[in-house]
């Protein structure tokens, strides 16, 4: 059972990545987008998606034009195994734009048998409209915009042969399906070379950078996608529909995401679970992707893990007052704080207690007993959680969070490793503000959380992305 709290998030992260590698087309643009003199053309493509070798998936896109702007639509597939259980993801999206491909309005669907979400947004003069229904529950918010916004999926049709020469680099400012947010992408035209894989194919190579994850894209010389490849060996070739549909899946016997992705050290820890230190060396990442703080402390590669005993932490009076955690308890799109069911299991699971220590606690084992333990690939909240009662170490995290917030305690998720049978095994868990950040894992039912946790990344899904670039790339020696 705790194996299985420990690797669901991999799923979460192999989700967010599947959506991001439906988004490598790269066409030199300004803001706003101007076309190069070349007449924008119609597409209709699909790819095969590989992981590490095995076909999981495929991807079509298409946009014509309509009316004064263009259609468009996008969808994926991917079929991932955790723990020998397969589990099949579905994305659709559809929308229309100007006729500078600037978003006008999107549709989003994702469904994978557990947590299936839908999501509408449309740009008007107020900003980006976005509705968003998890579960039972719609949500409404407005996302302010200070000039054009564009999905990535689209730019592809303004991709001309006059936009590809060596060096065009660009930022521009997307809509993220992932974090159901606006951020900016990077994009480099670096150069023609031959296409990997592709013989003598002449193709241009093409680098995006966004929240710290880079995808490289090959295209031919008018713009078609020949081939992507993204963190965790992931790789993408196009193909015809029939190829893409039918041919060359993977058998039953494909790898297992735990497996896979799993950062096996030569020395055994023993006592794992009631570890209150420890050394380990990093390498294989840059090194500032190594946050530091009063539990964890790099210096150099070396980084050291030490957690507080309970009667060493300070509390306080629930909520808390000062204002210098203000955004570590706000309700956001996935901790819907001030839902009623929120704030109904809060009560559940605090009760009377102000005491913010025992609260926390209170809350760390309410979240443990209620939840069953699951594999889920989603992208979890705290509502839908509720609903479920059911998941992995993300939907613990999440649910946790939530209901810590609501009842006044500064929370965050946080992800990394932790160690599990004779490997470092990617993970979620959260961190409570007691005077100074406190580890509490409600997955694993510890509080404070045991010093093989190493963290990497703090905050939420948008947050979370930058663990693709790490997942695959990471190594760790075992110190002490």
């Amino acid at each position: 059972m705790r194996r299985i709290l420990s690797i669901g998030v991999v799923g979460f992260w192999l989700l967010m990545l599947g959506l991001l590698l439906q988004r490598t087309w790269r066409p030199e643009l300004a803001e706003p987008i101007a076309t190069d003199g070349g007449e924008p053309v119609g597409r209709d493509q699909w790819m095969s998606i590989y992981l590490k070798g095995q076909k999981i998936g495929y991807s079509h896109y298409r946009v014509s034009e309509e009316g004064e702007g263009f259609a468009f639509g996008e969808e994926s597939l991917l079929r991932v195994t955790i723990l020998q259980a397969r589990q099949t993801v579905h994305t659709r999206m559809n929308g229309h734009t100007a006729n500078d491909f600037s978003l006008r309005n999107v549709e989003f669907d994702l469904s994978s048998g557990a947590g299936d979400l839908h999501a509408t947004a449309v740009v008007d003069a107020t900003g980006l409209r976005l509705t968003l229904r998890m579960g039972s529950e719609m949500t409404d918010q407005v996302l302010p915009l200070n000039g054009p916004l564009y999905l990535p999926s689209t730019l592809r049709s303004l991709l001309t042969p006059k936009a590809l020469h060596d060096g065009n680099h660009i930022d521009v400012l997307v809509f993220d399906p992932v974090s159901f947010s606006n951020d900016r992408m990077s994009v480099t035209v670096e150069r023609q070379e031959r296409l990997p894989g592709g013989g003598e194919t002449l193709a241009w190579r093409v680098r995006e950078e966004f929240h710290g994850v880079t995808t490289t894209a090959w295209l031919d010389s008018n713009g078609a996608v020949l081939r992507e490849e993204g963190p965790m060996g992931f790789v993408l070739v196009g193909a015809t529909a029939e190829q893409a549909l039918n041919s060359d899946w993977a058998d039953s016997t494909a790898l297992d995401l735990v497996t896979a992705v799993a950062v096996p050290v030569a020395r055994p820890l023993e006592d794992a679970r009631s570890r209150r230190s420890l050394r380990v060396r990093v390498s294989g990442i840059r090194l500032e992707q190594v946050p530091t703080d009063d539990e964890q402390v790099r210096s150099d590669s070396d980084v050291t893990i030490t957690r507080p005993a309970l009667d060493e932490l300070t509390s306080y009076q629930l909520p808390y007052i000062k204002g210098d955690h203000g955004e570590d308890l706000k309700a956001t799109i996935f901790l819907q704080t001030e839902h009623p069911k929120v704030q109904a299991a809060a009560h559940a699971a605090v009760g009377d207690e102000r005491d913010a220590l025992r609260a926390a606690s209170r809350i760390n084992d309410w979240v443990y007993n209620t939840l069953r333990k699951v594999p889920t690939v989603s992208i979890p909240n705290a509502v839908q959680v509720l609903e479920m009662g059911e998941g992995d170490c993300n939907e613990h995290a999440v649910l946790f969070a939530a209901l810590a917030r609501a009842a006044g305690i500064p929370t965050r998720t946080v992800a990394g490793a932790v160690y599990m049978d004779g490997a470092f095994l990617y993970h979620a868990w959260c961190e409570v503000w007691l005077g100074r950040w406190v580890s509490i894992d409600p997955a694993l039912h510890q509080f404070p959380a045991d010093a093989t946790h190493i963290k990497f990344v703090v905050g939420g899904p948008e947050q979370q992305l930058a663990m693709l670039g790490i997942i695959g790339q990471l190594s760790l020696d075992v110190l002490d």
